[in-house]
């Protein structure tokens, strides 16, 4: 079994099928399986574990949908490079930051 490398976890609301087919296709062009995204209502849900992620494409591709009701995360950890990338969706803005893991969970890290 190969280790790990890469965690990915995300929210994204509102959501539609459109969202999740944007999202999925760029899944499916890493060869990612589709179900590493999922559609629940108005809230679309990512999760994925292992070799690589991609969280840039995967970002462009939700961008179109961004709106003033939007919110969201998407949270990518790099276990290799020791990394946390937060990406932050709210009232139709993307922000995103990075921290070393060392210092994620410090209160001003990821702003």
């Amino acid at each position: 079994m190969r280790p790990v490398i890469v965690k990915a976890y995300g929210g994204f609301s509102p959501a539609t099928e459109e969202t999740l087919e944007a999202v999925q296709a760029v899944l499916r062009s890493w060869f990612i399986e589709e179900d590493a995204a999922e559609l629940s209502k108005d809230l679309l849900s990512i999760g994925f574990e292992g070799d690589a992620f991609p969280d840039d494409e995967v970002v462009e591709a939700l961008k179109p949908f961004l709106c003033e009701r939007t919110w969201g995360k998407l949270d990518v950890i790099d276990l290799e490079a020791w990394t946390l990338h937060r990406y932050t969706f709210t009232g139709g803005q993307l922000a995103d930051h990075t921290a070393t893991l060392d210092k994620a969970l410090d209160p001003c890290a990821l702003h």
